[in-house]
Order: C-alpha cells, then sequence, then structure tokens
C-alpha cells in the first residue's frame, strides 16, 4: 500500500512538473488526460483564468477538472446524474465545456476524520477541515485504503490528488523518487459542482515558500451561491477567521467595483462592443458590509475599448479606417474585399464632379468649405456631442477631400483606374492646380507638384499601383486628423505622436501605427464622453497609451488601468451601488485570509444558478428582487516543518 501510494505521488507530481517545464519553454499544450475520465491544464500568465473574479489574482495555476464529454455521451450521463447533484450544466453541442466534480459523496472524509485521528497523531476532540486533513501523507494512504479504485468516485479521486500534490512537495517525504529540492509547482485547483450543503465550487492548494525552501501549503475552499436575502456580519466574519487560525487580531480590507459605462447591443441584428469602463476601489479598515469606500480609499480606472462602437461619434473615422485596412490588404495579399458604399453615385461620377467643380475655379479654388460642411453635417448625424471633442479639419486639402469621396465610393480595382486616370490626365492637360499640405510623400502629390512646372512622369495604373496610391493618400489623412486632435486638446505633442506618424517606415507597419493610433482616440473620446474627466487625468492615459503601443502590438481586449484620486471621481460611484463588493480578512500573512463577497453577476463560469422564470417578473418586466451572488473563501494553513 505504501508503494502504490508513492508511486501514485510520484507520478502525479512528475506529470505536473512536465506541463510547467513546457510552459516554460513556450511550448502551449492542450489539457492533458490523467486517471481516464479527468483533466488537467496549466493556465499561464495572461491567460483567462476562471478564478479571477474571485480571488484577482493572475499568477499561473494548475486546473483538474472532469474530463469534456463528446455529443454522445451526453445523454448517457444524463441519465446517470441525480437531480441533486445535476448542477453543470450539460447542454447538448458538439462539445461540452469545463465539467465540475461532484463533491456531495464527503461521507468517506466524514468517517475518516472521526475515526482515525489519534492513529496519526492528531490531538483527539480538535475540529479538522477536511480538505486540510487531506494535506497529510497519512490520509492519502487511508483514503487508498477505503477506495482501491481511484475513478470509482471522481469526487473522491480529486480529494486524493490535492493530497498526492502535498505529499509530493513535503520535503520530510525524502522517500519518494522525485530530484531533490523539489520543485514548487503553480498552485492546483480542483473545479467542483457546488452539489454539497455549503456549495463548494473550487477545492484550492497554494505552496508556501521561504527563501526558495517549501515550508507548507495553505488549503483553500470556495463556495458560491445565488441568493436574493443575503446575511452576513463583519464581526462574525472577523470571528471565525480569529478562531480557525488561532490569531487575536485580524484587519479587513475592502475592494468596491463601480461599472461607468458598459456596451449594450443597440438591437438583435447589431451585437454589442466589448466597451467597458470600471472603477476599483480598495481602502482600510472596513467599518460594516457594503461600506461606501471613503476618499482616502486608492482608486483605478479600468478601460477597454473596442473599436467601431455604433452609436459612437467617431463611426465615420472607423470606417476610413477599415477602408485603409481593405487597401493594405489588398496590397499584401493582391485581394480586396471591398465594403458597401455609402453614395449612391459611382465612384468615378463622384470624382468627375469633383474635378469639374475645380477646374470651374479656374483649377485653384478651395473646394473645402462645401466638403467640410457636408463632413460635419454626417458627423452631426452620427452624436451631435462629437463638434465639441472630435471636429473635421477645415483645411482639408486636394488628396485628403478625394479620399473622403473615394473611400465612401469605390467599390471595385476598375474604380480606382478609372478615378486616377480622370485625375492625372486633368493634370496633364492643365486643367487643375491643386493645392496640397506640405510633407506628403504620397505618389499623387509628387505628380501634383510636377504639374506646376508643367512636367510629369509616365505613370503606368496597372498591378497595386492605384491601390498604393489610394493607400498613400488615406494615411496621410487620417495621420493629420489625428494629430489635429491631439494638439488641439493638448494630450501630445507631435514628438509624441512622431512614433506613430513617421514615414520612414514600411507602408504595412505605417497602417498599423494609424491602427494603435486610432484605438488610443476612441480610449479618450469614450472616457471624454461617459465619465467627463478632468484634463490632467486624459493628459495621463494618453501618455499611458501611447508608452503601452509603443513597445506592443494592437490589441483591443488590452485594459488599460489608471491611477485615480477618488476626490476626482467620487461623483461617478458615491451615489451608486458597485457592481461588486469585497472584504478580505487576514491577520498579516498574505494567503492565509477570508474572504467574502458579493456581486451582480454570477463569478464562477462552471455553475447553472437559478435563473427568474416570467411568473417571477412585475408587469413592467423587472424583477422584484434583485438577484445576488455570494462568493466565500476560507483557507487552512498547513506547515510540513
Amino acid at each position: 500500500m505504501w508503494s502504490r501510494m508513492n508511486r501514485a505521488a510520484e507520478e502525479f507530481y512528475s506529470r505536473l512538473l512536465q506541463e510547467f517545464d513546457e510552459e516554460k519553454k513556450g511550448i502551449h499544450k492542450d489539457p492533458f488526460i490523467y486517471e481516464t475520465d479527468v483533466q488537467g491544464q496549466l493556465i499561464g500568465k495572461g491567460q483567462p483564468n476562471p478564478l479571477k473574479n474571485i480571488l484577482n489574482e493572475n499568477d499561473m495555476i494548475f486546473i483538474v477538472e472532469k474530463l469534456p464529454l463528446e455529443k454522445e455521451e451526453t445523454s448517457h450521463v444524463e441519465e446517470l446524474q441525480s437531480e441533486e447533484t445535476a448542477i453543470s450544466d450539460f447542454s447538448t453541442g458538439e462539445n461540452v465545456g469545463p465539467l465540475a466534480l461532484s463533491v456531495g459523496r464527503a461521507s468517506l472524509l466524514s468517517l475518516l476524520l472521526n475515526l482515525y485521528p489519534y492513529r496519526i497523531g492528531f490531538p483527539i476532540g480538535r475540529s479538522y477541515d477536511p480538505v486540510t486533513f487531506l494535506s497529510l501523507p497519512a490520509v492519502c494512504i487511508l483514503i487508498c485504503l477505503v477506495c482501491p479504485s481511484p475513478t470509482s468516485s471522481l469526487g473522491e479521486l480529486f480529494m486524493q490528488l490535492i493530497g498526492l500534490y502535498a505529499m509530493a512537495h513535503n520535503p520530510n517525504m525524502t522517500h519518494l523518487k522525485i530530484n531533490h529540492p523539489v520543485t514548487a509547482l503553480p498552485a492546483l485547483w480542483v473545479r467542483c459542482d457546488s452539489s454539497d450543503p455549503e456549495g463548494t465550487c473550487w477545492l484550492g492548494a497554494e505552496l508556501i515558500t521561504t527563501n526558495d525552501n517549501i515550508t507548507g501549503i495553505v488549503l483553500y475552499t470556495v463556495s458560491s451561491k445565488a441568493d436574493k436575502n443575503y446575511s452576513v456580519n463583519l464581526e462574525d466574519l472577523k470571528s471565525s477567521h480569529k478562531k480557525r487560525h488561532h490569531l487575536s487580531t485580524v484587519t479587513a480590507r475592502g475592494f468596491a467595483q463601480y461599472e461607468l459605462f458598459k456596451s449594450t447591443a443597440l438591437d438583435d441584428t447589431l451585437a454589442a462592443s466589448q466597451t467597458t469602463i470600471t472603477l476599483d476601489i480598495s481602502w482600510s479598515p472596513v467599518d460594516e458590509i457594503l461600506q461606501t469606500p471613503p476618499l482616502s480609499s486608492t482608486a483605478t480606472l479600468n478601460i477597454k475599448v473596442e473599436s467601431g462602437e455604433p452609436r459612437g461619434p467617431l463611426n465615420h473615422l472607423q470606417r476610413e479606417v477599415k477602408f485603409l485596412l481593405v487597401l493594405a490588404d489588398g496590397l499584401r495579399t493582391g485581394v480586396s474585399e471591398w465594403p458597401e458604399p455609402l453614395e449612391v453615385k459611382s465612384a468615378v461620377d463622384l470624382v468627375q464632379e469633383f474635378l469639374n467643380d475645380l477646374n470651374k475655379l479656374d483649377g485653384f479654388g478651395d473646394s473645402t468649405k462645401k466638403d467640410t460642411e457636408t463632413v460635419k453635417h454626417d458627423s452631426a448625424a452620427v452624436d451631435r456631442t462629437i463638434e465639441c471633442l472630435f471636429t473635421v479639419r477645415g483645411d482639408l486639402d486636394f488628396a485628403e477631400q478625394l479620399w473622403f469621396k473615394m473611400s465612401s465610393s469605390v467599390i471595385s480595382y476598375q474604380d480606382l483606374v478609372k478615378c486616377f486616370t480622370l485625375i492625372i490626365q486633368s493634370l496633364q492637360r492643365g486643367d487643375i492646380q491643386p493645392w496640397l499640405h506640405s510633407g506628403s510623400n504620397s505618389l499623387l502629390s509628387k505628380l501634383i507638384h510636377q504639374s506646376y512646372h508643367g512636367t510629369m512622369d509616365t505613370i503606368s495604373l496597372s498591378g497595386t499601383v492605384p491601390v498604393k496610391m489610394l493607400l498613400e493618400i488615406g494615411l496621410d489623412k487620417l495621420k493629420k486628423d489625428y494629430i489635429s486632435f491631439f494638439i488641439g486638446q493638448e494630450l501630445a505633442s507631435l514628438n509624441h505622436l512622431e512614433y506613430f506618424t513617421t514615414p520612414s517606415v514600411d507602408i504595412q507597419e505605417q497602417v498599423c501605427r494609424v491602427q494603435k493610433l486610432h484605438h488610443i482616440l476612441e480610449i479618450l473620446v469614450s472616457c471624454m464622453l461617459f465619465i467627463k474627466p478632468q484634463h490632467e487625468l486624459l493628459f495621463a492615459l494618453t501618455q499611458s497609451c501611447i508608452k503601452y503601443y509603443k513597445q506592443n502590438p494592437l490589441d483591443e481586449q488590452h485594459i488599460f488601468q489608471l491611477p485615480v484620486r477618488p476626490t476626482a471621481v467620487k461623483s461617478l460611484y458615491q451615489s451608486e451601488k458597485p457592481q461588486k463588493w469585497k472584504v478580505e480578512i487576514s491577520g498579516g500573512q498574505k494567503k492565509v485570509k477570508t474572504v467574502w463577497q458579493l456581486s451582480d453577476s454570477a463569478p464562477v463560469d462552471h455553475l447553472s444558478f437559478h435563473k427568474p422564470d416570467v411568473s417571477e417578473l412585475t408587469l413592467n418586466g423587472s424583477l422584484e428582487e434583485r438577484m445576488f451572488y455570494t462568493n466565500m473563501v476560507t483557507c487552512s494553513q498547513v506547515h510540513f516543518k
């Protein structure tokens, strides 16, 4: 029996260590299978972490869960499950997602706790947490004695895995065939189905290290419930933590998250963008449950903006960026997927009319005013508030006006060839001598400057030449738009923007950098519209975004974090209810804590909580009572020495 237990610990540790080593080498693999019906996976830093909403940590972790079942197996599983334990959602589909382990069959653990503590040197009469008890090698052995087949109950198997994890890391277990000193692995978390009375949804084990030596382990129990009538007392939480960890004093730290803005779908045909702006606040001490954060708190804005918000004031500019990407893709691949035109007239007709208007003005006139007014009118139709945030420049030159007309009407490569043919012929005949801004290096600008002197290079409008000509014009126009905004709003200087606007890099890289600049603009305008921050805060946010995008690729899922003074944003949260409120009680040791959390959305993604039906709705369609979700995190600490 000892040899079987030792071998199990050695094999489990070896499997985890292999995954850990491969992750360090940059080798990312699919979940691995363990004991036929169990799978494990290493979640690296930066990857979606299912525990982030509970523990607010993004460290590397191992997750162990029931092996997802294929579609044909699902019906069989549903027949075997009892209604009491079937909390996980086994919905039909090609593949079922993460499956939780039943924790309902804990009678074996209770039996072991009642019968065996005196045999392994534990004082009789003292109460032992089941998860803490499992960290001890002797308990692991007892479980194996009672359960000769580890897969006979997945609940017991997962309890064993936590015991094996603790046993393999225990420096006193020198007889195990493991290289010493033992490599400290990331924390191990077991996904549970909350079918026990406590509503356990996660069990976890995390090592304690001192000077790179493993000295102990912290075992976590996480429970989650949907509760309209929650009841909890701060002093009771403190007393419970003191008793569990034999402490005389504890501290309580509060956390609150407020949702300042979140995109919603306009209708069933338009999906909501992923734009969210939240405010995180932390403080200590905590006076009472659901305390409003004091002005002495620490606050951080979290901003995630997805470009192209349908109701956003930059919708017209976003379309220009998308058209720019169409041209860039066409230049790179030779194939372009042209968007639907905004104009009723064809691109050729629009360009011809534009050239005729210039010709009537003897080729030198300025048609900027007319076109600018049209653009402003279109912008106002989207959102009039943009007039104070992002106004269309009144100094559009010939090439920029041409871009505006062609980007909204071109639907084919032939349109490009015909339009540029008309323009070049007009320049060659001297019908027009349009004005341009200085500093442009585009091919069209060179031709226009040559036309001033009556000589022009011969250009073959074939291959990628027409696509590149329009792409260059669009890049020049959009760069000037962004420079105008950032400098006009005193948020950045030309030096700050040099990285994004320089023409000295490859044209594809220029497009990428303009995309980044547009995303920064979307972030700032979203903040200006929805939270109306002071200029000092906007300037700091701008510099933070610029710094990030000088070092990283475009990432619209990135959350930009900005420290703020609570006094500067108090009007945004003091009269509002938080989306999430949490208190964390500890006695000085970082990992040993009790956490109670209340939120208005389910913090655990693998559980299906009860959802109100039509009978629970009022006549106006709203819930009579709002549903809340409570989470409780408790832990026990075991020292190996």
